[in-house]
């Protein structure tokens, strides 16, 4: 499967800076604060939906195995790297590391910051799983945290 993703992710995506794409997520949290955080939220969960009508399309894969498909096409895509447990049927937990949106941030903030991935996570896993999910960010990098850990609810 991996070079099937690592194929949409190639004829789908375009290459961008990671140093610049981090400095370009600082200056919007400078600019808007934490007021945009349900914009962003809003729309990487349409870009998450997105990425997985993408993948299940391309690759005929849906449930699970489109879950697994997305942390693969995270990381051919050099977002970072993504791990995915299922703690039960009705609760994962997705950890993120080397994640690209905040690992070069100059200042630490007092609130998780990545809402664009949250909702990212969220738009995948609802098409994937046939069902509502709500994601929140437990543990952040930009906090200063080791790792972005995201709690996903199913239902």
């Amino acid at each position: 499967m991996k070079e099937a993703v690592e194929e949409v992710v190639r004829e789908s995506s375009v290459l961008i800076d990671k140093e610049g794409l981090s400095n370009l997520y600082e200056s919007v949290l400078k600019i808007a604060g934490f007021g945009l955080g349900g914009i962003l939220y809003t729309a990487g969960k349409k870009a998450g939906n997105k990425g997985a009508v993408l993948l299940k399309d391309r690759l005929g894969v849906k449930g699970r195995d489109l879950i697994e498909a997305m942390v693969l096409a995270f990381e051919v895509g050099n977002w970072g790297k993504m791990k995915v447990e299922s703690v039960n049927e009705e609760l994962y937990r997705v950890t993120v590391t080397e994640n690209v949106l905040v690992s070069s941030l100059e200042k630490r903030r007092k609130k998780p910051v990545c809402h664009p991935l949250a909702g990212y996570i969220a738009g995948f896993f609802e098409l994937a799983l046939e069902d509502k999910v709500q994601v929140k960010e437990q543990q952040c990098m930009g906090k200063g945290d080791s790792a972005c850990v995201f709690e996903v609810k199913v239902g």
